[in-house]
């Protein structure tokens, strides 16, 4: 026959696995990262017609493409596609949503804030790699440098 202590030992133990089994997982691998040299896009080109208003492009860069939201006249935001959760994924590709109000990563369903790359919803705890971005005239230039 059992003790009582060891009965309670035994529950703690198993209260303790359930609990970790249920919190949401903050360990998963780093945002990879590849360099590259910095990016001009002209503003006055066809292509980029939607960043003379509040629109956003793709562009080549970093390690799945980079998504370029124009906030204000002045402020650009460029994000890496390249999701934060779980980025070693094949499908975990950010895009932005149709309503062009949030950013989406349909493998994991993870949503962003197109201000600040801050998760809004979904497994990804950390935000999205944000670049720098220089606008002189109407040449904006994206950096590898990271800002967040």
């Amino acid at each position: 026959m059992e003790s009582a202590p060891r009965r309670a030992l035994l529950c703690v133990a198993v209260l303790a696995f359930v609990l970790s089994t249920c919190t949401p997982e903050v360990t998963d691998d780093p945002i990879p990262f590849i360099a590259f040299a910095p990016i001009h896009i002209n503003l006055n080109l066809p292509e980029y017609q939607a960043l003379k208003t509040a629109g956003f492009v793709y562009v080549d860069g970093g390690v799945r493409g980079i998504l370029v939201y124009r906030q204000t006249t002045t402020d650009y935001k460029a994000y890496e596609r390249n999701c934060s959760f779980q980025p070693n994924e094949a499908c975990a590709t950010v895009e932005m949503h149709s309503s062009t109000l949030y950013m989406t990563d349909p493998c994991c369903n993870s949503t962003f804030n197109v201000s600040s790359g801050e998760p809004q919803g979904g497994p990804a705890w950390r935000p999205l790699r944000q670049y720098n971005t220089i606008l002189s005239g109407t040449e904006l230039t994206i950096t590898d440098d990271i800002i967040n």
